[in-house]
Protein backbone atom coordinates (compact mmCIF):
# COMPACT_ATOMS: atom_id res chain seq x y z
CA UNK A 1 0.00 0.00 0.00
CA UNK A 2 3.07 2.24 0.85
CA UNK A 3 4.20 1.85 -2.53
CA UNK A 4 1.11 2.74 -4.42
CA UNK A 5 0.58 5.87 -2.35
CA UNK A 6 4.62 6.97 -3.05
CA UNK A 7 3.58 5.97 -6.59
CA UNK A 8 0.40 7.95 -7.31
CA UNK A 9 2.25 11.13 -5.30
CA UNK A 10 5.45 10.97 -7.64
CA UNK A 11 3.24 11.17 -10.55
CA UNK A 12 0.82 13.96 -9.01
CA UNK A 13 3.83 15.71 -8.08
CA UNK A 14 5.28 15.02 -12.10
CA UNK A 15 2.39 16.67 -13.85
CA UNK A 16 2.34 19.48 -11.64
CA UNK A 17 5.88 20.10 -12.77
CA UNK A 18 5.26 19.64 -15.85
CA UNK A 19 2.42 22.22 -15.61
CA UNK A 20 3.94 24.56 -14.17
CA UNK A 21 7.09 24.37 -16.52
CA UNK A 22 5.22 24.72 -19.62
CA UNK A 23 3.32 27.78 -17.90
CA UNK A 24 6.94 29.05 -16.84
CA UNK A 25 8.05 28.81 -20.41
CA UNK A 26 4.76 30.16 -22.82
CA UNK A 27 2.46 31.42 -20.42
CA UNK A 28 3.92 33.87 -18.10
CA UNK A 29 3.65 37.46 -17.96
CA UNK A 30 6.88 38.95 -19.39
CA UNK A 31 6.32 42.12 -16.87
CA UNK A 32 7.91 39.63 -13.59
CA UNK A 33 11.74 39.96 -13.63
CA UNK A 34 14.36 38.85 -11.71
CA UNK A 35 17.76 39.78 -12.04
CA UNK A 36 16.89 41.29 -15.58
CA UNK A 37 15.19 38.19 -16.66
CA UNK A 38 12.12 36.93 -17.18
CA UNK A 39 10.28 34.00 -15.83
CA UNK A 40 10.30 32.16 -19.56
CA UNK A 41 14.19 33.06 -19.07
CA UNK A 42 14.60 31.34 -16.20
CA UNK A 43 12.66 28.36 -17.30
CA UNK A 44 15.43 27.97 -19.60
CA UNK A 45 18.46 28.83 -18.20
CA UNK A 46 18.00 26.55 -14.69
CA UNK A 47 17.45 23.31 -16.12
CA UNK A 48 20.27 23.68 -19.22
CA UNK A 49 22.61 24.99 -16.03
CA UNK A 50 21.87 21.64 -13.96
CA UNK A 51 22.27 19.74 -16.99
CA UNK A 52 26.26 21.14 -17.26
CA UNK A 53 26.81 21.02 -14.15
CA UNK A 54 25.66 17.47 -14.01
CA UNK A 55 27.86 16.86 -17.15
CA UNK A 56 30.85 18.56 -15.01
CA UNK A 57 30.36 16.62 -11.78
CA UNK A 58 30.52 13.07 -13.87
CA UNK A 59 33.45 14.10 -15.50
CA UNK A 60 35.29 15.42 -12.28
CA UNK A 61 33.78 11.76 -10.62
CA UNK A 62 36.15 10.19 -13.88
CA UNK A 63 39.10 12.56 -13.26
CA UNK A 64 38.97 11.75 -9.53
CA UNK A 65 38.94 8.01 -10.02
CA UNK A 66 41.79 7.86 -12.41
CA UNK A 67 43.54 9.98 -10.28
CA UNK A 68 43.31 7.74 -7.56
CA UNK A 69 43.73 4.17 -8.84
CA UNK A 70 47.02 2.79 -8.54
CA UNK A 71 48.66 2.18 -11.19
CA UNK A 72 48.48 -1.74 -12.58
CA UNK A 73 51.61 -3.82 -11.95
CA UNK A 74 53.53 -4.93 -14.67
CA UNK A 75 53.65 -8.86 -16.00
CA UNK A 76 56.95 -9.16 -14.22
CA UNK A 77 56.03 -8.39 -11.01
CA UNK A 78 52.65 -9.77 -10.93
CA UNK A 79 54.71 -13.17 -11.57
CA UNK A 80 56.93 -12.48 -9.10
CA UNK A 81 54.63 -11.26 -6.77
CA UNK A 82 52.11 -14.64 -7.64
CA UNK A 83 55.61 -16.81 -7.57
CA UNK A 84 56.53 -15.47 -3.84
CA UNK A 85 52.84 -16.54 -2.86
CA UNK A 86 53.11 -20.13 -3.49
CA UNK A 87 55.81 -20.51 -2.12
Amino acid sequence: MRDITQGRLLLILSFMTMAFYVWALFFSPREITFLERTISDWALLIPVLIIVFLFLVVVAWIGWAMATTPPELSLSKKETQNNNEKE
